[in-house]
């Protein structure tokens, strides 16, 4: 395998950036619909909803601007969305957890910096670690996600 094809790395990064932003979309909506919940349960409902928005809106991309059936889009949208979702969900989780142990025992305040920033650093170590496997699954397939 050849890693340093900068056509698929281009393809690699705006593919990953597409599933980062769409897997914020469901995971920042709930962290800020459960903002009283304490800060591991709110991980793990947040992870499942981004992992879900990601999953919805690559099945309306596909519809719409690939001309691709439902069927179809929904098998593309899992194959890549959601092992690149994994990885970027479980980084995320990881990260929180070095970073900011002690929001885990308490109630999460969205309203600190600290809080935003944490969850920035987050998702830029999720986007990070999910691209090696994007690449690859690029360079295997030849298919790009999105």
């Amino acid at each position: 395998m050849y890693w340093l094809d900068k056509r698929t790395w281009k393809n690699c990064l705006i593919s990953t950036f597409i599933c980062l932003i769409c897997c914020s979309i469901g995971t920042m909506g709930i962290t800020f619909y459960l903002i009283d919940y304490n800060w591991a349960v709110v991980l793990l409902i947040s992870g499942g909803a981004g992992l879900t928005s990601s999953i919805l809106i690559m099945i309306l991309w596909h519809i719409l601007f690939q001309q691709m059936n439902f069927r179809a889009s929904f098998k593309s949208s899992l194959k890549m969305s959601a092992t690149s979702m994994m990885i970027m969900i479980l980084t995320e989780i990881i990260i929180m957890l070095f970073i900011a142990p002690k929001l885990f025992s308490h109630q999460m305040h969205m309203n600190s910096t600290h809080s935003f920033s944490t969850m920035a650093i987050a998702m830029f170590f999720g986007f990070i670690f999910s691209l090696p496997y994007n690449y690859y699954h690029i360079q295997k397939t030849g298919e790009i996600c999105h």
